[in-house]
């Protein structure tokens, strides 16, 4: 399995339904696997942003209405 192949199995596509979440991003604006690392640093996410985050971090937002799973 390529390294694409497995980096994609383990990210999901999200909306973001709430006015706004914090969350860690990548310099492409992706959502980062240490998400639940206390001292890391957030970046402000709007309403209907459309970004890559990881399988977990999917489901933490989707179960706190934060984001959809598309």
């Amino acid at each position: 399995m390529s390294d694409t192949a497995k980096s994609d199995s383990t990210m999901a596509t999200v909306v973001i339904t709430a006015d706004h979440v914090y969350l860690p991003l990548d310099e492409n604006g992706d959502g980062t696997f240490d998400w639940a690392v206390s001292n890391v640093s957030t970046t402000r996410v709007a309403r209907r942003a459309r970004l890559n985050v990881p399988v977990d971090l999917a489901c933490f937002l989707s179960d706190r209405d934060q984001a959809e799973i598309v």
